[in-house]
Formats: structure tokens, sequence, C-alpha cells
């Protein structure tokens, strides 16, 4: 199975809504899966922004944050459409899988 190639982004849009704030959208070439957001979602992150300061509808993916800081945010996008593209979907373990590495043999030959 071929893994999906993260989107690329085809336009952006930037407006101020107060004296040093910004509202952005990022809108991108193809819609994102479910499987795709849940990953984005679970990234970890120690500081601000985190995952969950974005919102992803469609193909936008939408964020306000102060002036100064437009350019961490953008490039903390970046960050996490990378790596849950690099981690691809997981994979379920089966029953077998699990006994296997529990050091048990199988229950069917």
């Amino acid at each position: 199975m071929e893994t999906p190639r993260c989107p690329e982004v085809v336009r952006e849009r930037i407006s101020r809504v107060g004296s040093e704030h910004l509202s952005c959208a990022l809108i991108f070439d193809r819609e994102f899966s479910r499987d795709e957001i849940s990953r984005f979602y679970s990234m970890a992150s120690d500081d601000p922004p985190a995952a969950a300061d974005f919102e992803i509808t469609g193909r936008i993916i939408r964020y306000d944050c102060p002036e100064a800081d437009e350019a961490k945010w953008r490039l903390r996008v970046e960050i996490f459409l990378v790596k849950s593209f690099r981690q691809g979907p997981k994979q379920r373990p089966t029953e077998a899988d699990a006994r296997s590495r529990m050091g048990m043999r199988p229950l069917y030959r």
C-alpha cells in the first residue's frame, strides 16, 4: 500500500484581526482524509502552538496568532504535517502478533 503524499499549500490568506493579531488560512491542493486529520491532531508539542490550536476543514487549515509569531505558527503547521505523514497510518496488531510478542504459541497452526 502506497503512503499518501503530503498535501501542498496552493494559496495562503492572511487577515489582520486586531492591532497585533492575524487570522491565517492555508489552502491545500487536496482535502485531508479522516486518518490524516487524526494523525495531525495526535502530534505532541511541549510549547505553543499545539496541534489543537489549528482548525482543519476540508482542504483548509486555519489559525489565529499574534503578528510577531506568524512565522513560528506557519512553521509549526509544516512540522506537524511532515511528522504526521512520515508516521503513516497505524496498523492494528492482530491477535497472533500480540501472542507472538508475548512469547506464546499461536492458537491455530
